[in-house]
């Protein structure tokens, strides 16, 4: 059974291959074409750590769009499996984004 939550993507972590955050060229494009909305947006993929904290594995870039253009929006993820570790000390969303 599929589990998706609602949850503020700046307190997302991001994953080991994208350390830097999103993609500048990508970003622009989505800021371009949608803005700050969420309508239609796929629900980014996350894993969820030992200590219960998300990291995502797909949809930097639009957690990241939501997180810069919509401050305090919350985002619907779907939680695709849990890892073996704590994710808490892994960077934020919020701490890439200005």
């Amino acid at each position: 059974m599929p589990d998706f939550r609602d949850v503020d993507p700046r307190e997302l972590r991001v994953p080991p291959s994208r350390r830097q955050g999103a993609d500048p060229g990508k970003l622009a494009r989505q800021i371009s074409m949608f803005g700050a909305s969420t309508a239609g947006m796929p629900p980014p993929w996350v894993y969820e750590g030992l200590d219960g904290v998300l990291m995502l594995y797909n949809g930097v870039t639009r957690a990241t769009r939501i997180a810069k253009l919509a401050p305090g929006t919350l985002i619907q993820v779907e939680v695709i499996g849990k890892l073996p570790k704590k994710l808490a000390s892994e960077p934020r969303i919020g701490d890439l984004v200005p």
